[in-house]
């Protein structure tokens, strides 16, 4: 549970303490601040609540008003456990049934007079004389119910053992709250202490100090802390600087943001491979057995399947050129990645906006001046209508998504993370780190540590990635691209083989012309193997160098969280400013 617990005397002064405990609630959480009064369930013993919930506390607050140290038991007081569980007592309606300064003074309260002995007492008219009363008849179990062997009747039941009972004894007139061992005050600020928790005397208006003298051997490293004041002329201020010292050991309730949801994969798999293998078989069987004419024979021209072929092959030398290009200029793509996937949308696209207005002027010019006819035109304007719609629509979805982002945090990266998202990852968490102010609070230092360590997470699966095998990453990353290829392959193929059976059929089958046919399918072998290969050794190139470049950034992020976290030199006079309470800067 962790959070703060309210060590207060009740009294004069209570409503104080409630403000106290209303504005630590909104700000760390009502679950993560314990005050008796709200916080003890119905029917819950509170000593072993107040025991539990002082052993689990990350701060205990000890609320010192005026005289708290030389308080003192009146004549005949109750034990303390009594007078705190009747004034613990609350109305149906919310109400308590004993006021904070009745409850305070309860053990001051003046005996009652004398009661009247019950011989003395009227009887009421038509009362039945008390001696004539039957005695009533001995309280049984129902014969059906039947109890344990080893458990005891309720009067014979021992009381729990985990907390030790306070003792019922009336306490001493005059003797000092502080000198009872068995006061909770002393006894909940004695656990804290000797718990290692971090303790914060906070002085309410006109209270002292008390010296390491006036205080029990057991209290006496109290007088040693520096304590803050809580004035209500200044409670804004006061309160700011209470809340700061606390931010340092408690933290709010908080968990990651999971990711959105990814859209769902294209079907690929078994049913994509029986697909494109259902498809290929078909081409090959399918194309050899097309009827062909022989006008080409005896004219020097090629038949049109093995034009179409060579067309094929053609067309594979355009993405082996394109992967290639790229793979040239590495450098300077890599340069510009880096660039555009560390800024926020909002930046990028006021950048780039010239680019799109002028292809969509270019388009709509040219519907409107071109010979396109009015058909086409209506169909490129709609188009052009279409593109423009929905690049509207994405700009607003991911303007709203930068700044979840940036107000909600951390956000759990995707299981399968592309460079964009992690180096934005790394860019956002650089940029909180420059509106931060050292030393940070336990709930930055917690947020930044924890979205260092998924930046890392996801840093080791992008280098899983990086080493997978080029069958796994074509199957992963391209499955319709090794589709295509595949069924691409495959026409060049059947196109190579109606070559030969029109060669054949024309009797110009050779030697030389079949062996012309499957150079072209290895051709077409080579250029689509050579593409892949190029594109498979350029990503696992730009993960790897993707990992190198998070790895150092997030050792130096993580370097500058520790030197943000070293304990404050100077006293904080404001809580740390939360990530909803400013936008993210340009």
């Amino acid at each position: 549970m962790s959070g703060v617990f309210i060590n207060y005397r009740r009294g004069r002064h209570s409503g104080v303490v409630d403000d106290l405990d209303a504005a630590l609630a909104r700000h760390f959480g009502r679950d993560q601040v314990f005050l008796d009064r709200p916080s003890l369930l119905p029917g819950q013993r509170f000593a072993d609540a107040l025991v539990e919930r002082v052993a689990d506390c990350d701060a205990l607050i000890a609320v010192l008003h005026p005289g708290w140290a030389a308080e003192r038991h009146a004549a005949g007081a109750q034990p303390l456990s009594e007078a705190r569980q009747l004034s613990d007592a609350r109305h149906p309606s919310g109400a308590g049934l004993l006021g904070d300064s009745e409850a305070r003074h309860l053990s001051d309260a003046q005996p009652l007079p004398e009661a009247q002995p019950l011989s003395d007492a009227r009887p009421l008219p038509g009362a039945r004389p008390l001696s004539d009363a039957r005695p009533l008849p001995d309280a049984r179990l129902p014969s059906n119910v039947r109890l344990p062997s080893d458990a005891r009747p309720p009067s014979e039941a021992p009381l729990p053992s985990e907390v030790p009972l306070l003792s019922e004894a009336p306490l001493p007139a005059g003797a000092r709250r502080l000198d009872d061992p068995e006061d909770w005050v002393r006894r909940e600020i004695e656990w804290a202490l000797a718990g290692g928790k971090f303790v914060l005397p906070v002085l309410l208006d006109g209270a002292e100090m008390p010296t390491a003298a006036e205080l029990p051997a057991t209290l006496r490293a109290l007088a040693g802390l520096n304590a803050p004041r809580l004035r209500a002329a200044h409670w804004t201020a006061d309160l700011a600087v209470v809340v700061a010292a606390l931010e340092g050991v408690v933290r709010p309730e908080w968990r990651p943001v999971d990711p959105p949801e990814e859209r769902a994969a294209r079907p690929g798999g078994r049913w994509l491979a029986a697909l494109t293998g259902a498809v290929a078989a078909t081409v090959l069987v399918g194309v050899p057995l097309l009827p062909q004419d022989d006008d080409w024979v005896g004219t020097g021209v090629l038949p049109y399947t093995l034009t179409a072929a060579l067309m094929c092959c053609l067309l594979l030398c355009a993405p082996l050129i394109a992967v290639a290009a790229v793979r040239i200029v590495r450098r300077s793509v890599d340069d510009l990645e880096r660039e555009l996937h560390t800024v926020r949308h909002r930046t990028y696209i006021r950048g780039t906006w010239p680019v799109g207005v002028g292809l969509v002027l270019v388009g709509v010019y040219g519907a409107l001046r071109g010979d396109l006819g009015v058909v086409r035109a209506l169909v490129l304007l709609l188009v052009l209508g279409v593109a423009v719609a929905r690049a509207a629509a994405a700009d607003i979805r991911l303007r709203r998504r930068d700044d979840e982002l940036w107000a909600r945090w951390p956000h759990r990266l995707p299981d399968r993370v592309n460079r964009a998202e992690l180096r934005r990852a790394v860019a956002r968490l650089h940029l909180r780190l420059d509106r931060m102010t050292a030393p940070l609070s336990r709930e930055q230092r917690e947020k930044a540590d924890w979205e260092l360590a998924d930046i890392a997470g996801a840093a080791r699966r992008v280098a899983r990635e990086a080493a997978r095998t080029r069958g796994l990453w074509l199957r992963r990353d391209h499955p319709w691209l090794c589709a295509l290829y595949t069924v691409w392959l495959a026409l060049i193929t059947a196109l190579a083989a109606a070559s030969a059976r029109a060669f054949a059929d024309a009797g110009e089958g050779t030697v030389r012309r079949y062996v012309t046919l499957g150079v072209v399918v290895l051709l077409g072998v080579l250029l689509a193997l050579g593409t892949l290969e190029i594109a498979y050794r350029y990503q696992r190139r730009q993960r790897r160098e993707l990992v190198r470049q998070i790895d150092g950034y997030r050792e130096s992020l993580a370097a500058r969280v520790a030197g943000m976290s070293l304990p404050a030199r100077v006293k904080a006079t404001a809580p740390a400013p939360r990530p909803e309470q400013y936008a993210e800067p340009e």
